[in-house]
């Protein structure tokens, strides 16, 4: 019997999750770099596409907003996220895709709130993700109660402005609803 592959693709939220230990029925890899956008990705989809993955998890999108360099949109964010998964789909027909919406975050060091263009970010990427790709909206279940950023129980505690990444207990509750996910579609693989 052929070894499933799952591949892991994002910023750093997804680089810093240790899903090999908690998947042990598939080969993991991750190829998310910390700090990378969706130009780093777009960058890496041949590597990516080498490595022949059953199953291709994408979380990306964080890093697009509040860098002076990039700083885009919300719509735009939205529309460069489905376009890679479009691409990974064109690519690699038959792999599936699991694409996550983009996490709250909190303010900027500056003070700026970026949750409107997250919330239209992850908009677009609901309203345009295609009929075969399964999406898990990660929004409802990170948001802090003020609608801002992630909520504390989940945050790295050295973070506790700009509450981007998450702590175990974080990705513990993200695994708990990925991988029942992940097991139905290496099943039906």
């Amino acid at each position: 019997m052929k070894t499933v592959k799952i591949v892991f693709v994002g910023d750093s939220i997804t680089a810093y999750g240790n899903w090999a230990a908690v998947i042990d029925f598939a080969e993991v890899l991750n190829f998310s770099v910390p700090g990378g956008s969706t130009d780093e990705l777009f960058t890496a989809i041949p590597e990516i596409l080498a490595s022949k993955p059953d199953l291709i998890s994408v979380l990306i999108g964080t890093n697009d907003f509040g860098n002076p360099e990039i700083n885009r949109e919300g719509s735009d964010v939205g529309a460069r996220v489905i376009a890679i998964v479009n691409e990974f789909k064109a690519k690699l027909p038959s792999a599936k895709i699991i694409l996550h919406t983009i996490l709250p975050r909190g303010l900027e060091a500056s003070g700026v709130d970026l949750r409107p263009r997250v919330i239209a970010a992850n908009d677009y990427i609901k309203a345009h993700v295609p009929n075969d790709v399964e999406l898990i909206d990660l929004w409802p279940i990170f948001v802090a109660p003020d609608g801002l950023s992630l909520a504390d129980g989940f945050v790295k505690p050295d973070e506790p402005v700009l509450k981007l990444h998450l702590n175990e207990e974080g990705y513990r509750e993200w695994i708990t609803v990925l991988l029942p996910r992940l097991q139905r579609m290496v099943k039906s693989n």
